[in-house]
């Protein structure tokens, strides 16, 4: 009178949820209603019509492999296996240029500091070679010896 459903599994491995991306689901079999039940209206019938390729027990069907399938997954896990080795000498990489970064800046700062002290140890360098050339062109003009500042004492 009426010809049954038809359930399928389908295996799946891990994913994320693409309504949750806050959830992941581990491999599992996902069981769908292909067709369902319905009402035999073939008339003079009552046997329900044999179905030429019954689908499988969806709770006795066990996910499909073969050797290419088996090749594969093999290849695919040797190839996340070198991208997370890369992506570890990446990490590593990135914190060694921090590390340089942070050493360069140090440098940096201690550069500008020296050349600010290199800038005012010229220019007093130069306030000394014109006080020198002061007091040498005055001795050159006058024999008689400098003047004395009040406050400051010679010793001879």
């Amino acid at each position: 009178m009426r010809y049954g459903e038809v359930v399928r599994a389908y295996h799946l491995g891990r994913y994320i949820d693409p309504n949750q991306p806050g959830t992941m689901h581990e491999q599992h079999p996902i069981h769908r209603v292909e067709v369902s039940a319905r009402w035999n209206l073939h008339l003079g019938s009552n046997q329900t019509i044999p179905l030429l390729n019954p689908p499988p027990d969806a709770a006795a069907a066990t996910p499909l492999t073969n050797d290419a399938l088996i090749a594969e997954m093999n290849r695919q896990r040797e190839t996340t296996a070198r991208v997370m080795n890369e992506a570890a000498k990446l990490a590593q990489s990135y914190r060694e240029l921090q590390t340089l970064l942070g050493e360069m800046k140090q440098v940096a700062r201690n550069q500008s500091f020296l050349q600010v002290r290199l800038s005012t140890n010229e220019q007093r360098i130069a306030e000394f070679q014109r006080e020198l050339q002061k007091l040498s062109a005055s001795a050159l003009t006058t024999n008689e010896p400098p003047t004395l500042v009040p406050g400051s004492s010679t010793k001879p």
